[in-house]
């Protein structure tokens, strides 16, 4: 147990360097840079959105962090330094509603970037909290970005499934990530208002740990051939 609580941190330690004064570099991004920073982007706003495919129920709560984080950008990003990992942190409210649907809000706000979003998740069968039973729940979200030089807008679809465990409960979740990414206030003029989208399947598993109405998660996922690490803690009930 102590080395998962280990992870936790560790994570939310690399998605710290997710601040303005990282993500400005990309007004000086070449053309051919602008779509592999737009995968990498929408890779962490679409990490950690769901650690269990058990719904609230009807006035249930969950308040949490989630952080997402790459430890290197991708091999085509040459907008950020290859050195340095990158990450998001955003911070989610959940409502629990009727028939077994969530609602959800999210954002957060660095020193010149901002990100806000929400959605839904819905149950697909009866809740059950018997131990080694499946739960299972579709996502859908969007979440918009803004920064000095650019704006995003990112959709998630993905279909979560968990077990109930007493302690530590697996997690795994296949899905879709899609990106639409505008530039602006660019040192190339000519690339200032290009734009580009992006789409990309995420694979994904993790552990969540109960611990009474607390919990720590902590997950990888694969997409756009990189290795995505995501962390979350909250208060659930």
């Amino acid at each position: 147990m102590k080395k998962f609580i280990a992870f936790f941190f560790f994570f939310l330690l690399i998605a710290a360097p997710a601040k303005a004064g990282y993500y400005d570099n990309f007004k000086f991004a070449a053309k051919e840079n602008i779509k592999p920073f737009a995968r990498d982007l929408g890779s962490l706003l679409g990490t950690g959105t769901a650690n269990t495919a058990r719904s609230l129920g009807f006035s249930g709560f969950d308040l949490g962090l989630h952080a997402g984080a790459m430890l290197k950008p991708s091999k085509e990003n040459a907008v950020l330094d290859k050195d340095k990992a990158i990450g998001l942190g955003l911070v989610q409210l959940e409502i629990g509603m009727p028939y077994r649907i969530d609602g959800f809000i999210r954002g957060n706000e660095y020193e010149g970037i901002a990100a806000v979003g929400g959605g839904l998740r819905y149950g697909l069968w009866n809740v059950s909290d018997e131990n080694y039973k499946v739960n299972a729940a579709i996502v859908g979200m969007c979440n918009m970005v803004s920064a000095k030089s650019f704006y995003a807008v990112h959709w998630n679809a993905t279909l979560v499934l968990s077990m109930n465990l007493p302690v530590l409960s697996p997690y795994i979740s296949g899905g879709v990530d899609s990106t639409y990414l505008v530039a602006q206030a660019m040192e190339d003029a000519s690339l200032s208002d290009s734009s580009v989208r992006t789409a990309m399947p995420r694979y994904a598993a993790g552990l969540r740990a109960k611990f009474g109405l607390l919990y720590l998660s902590g997950e990888a996922a694969y997409t756009h051939g990189e290795m995505v690490l995501g962390a979350g803690a909250g208060v659930r009930f």
